[in-house]
């Protein structure tokens, strides 16, 4: 993959360069650790609670109710802005590291699935959950969602720790 095959990504690569974001991210001793450190704890509060939720639903720790470990999700989302931010601030820091490189386009497909799962986890199975007792098994399809979200968050992960390894040639 080269940039001058790809004039739209060099035109976005340009207009990332130039933000504010850019600039606290490369133009300061302190952006960048400070940015992975938001980063990691983001990460670890969104696996903490939607990781331990996925679990509950796909049948462990069922001495606790769905529900119990639903009012978790919050944090969860909480930790998800945290990394959303972060990581813009990371593709606008070295928009040539991110746009040419096949680990960064996993981790983005990654991401979409789990929002996907996650809608349609909310939008068909979450009324049937959210009632059941400590104890209780959930229905097949949500512990297949709850599968399919720890699945994505786990290649959010690695695809995410990938991205330095696969750097693109020419960065």
């Amino acid at each position: 993959m080269r940039p001058q095959d790809y004039p739209m990504l060099e035109m976005i690569r340009h207009a990332l360069e130039h933000t504010w974001l850019s600039n606290i991210l490369t133009g300061t001793v302190w952006g960048w650790p400070t940015f992975e450190s938001i980063h990691f704890f983001g990460l670890a509060m969104m696996i903490g609670s939607v990781g331990l939720f996925d679990l509950r639903l796909m049948g462990m720790a069922r001495q606790l109710s769905p529900a119990a470990v639903h009012r978790l999700i919050p944090w969860g989302l909480t930790g998800f802005a945290l990394c959303l931010f972060t990581g813009i601030g990371f593709l606008c820091g070295t928009p040539d590291q991110y746009l040419y490189n096949e680990a960064f386009w996993w981790k983005v497909a990654f991401l979409l699935t789990a929002g996907l799962n996650a809608g349609i986890f909310y939008l068909s199975v979450f009324r049937d959950v959210r009632n059941l007792p400590a104890g209780a098994q959930a229905p097949l399809a949500a512990r297949l969602i709850g599968f399919i979200s720890l699945a994505c968050w786990i290649g959010v992960m690695v695809a995410g720790r990938l991205l330095t390894f696969f750097r693109p040639a020419f960065v």
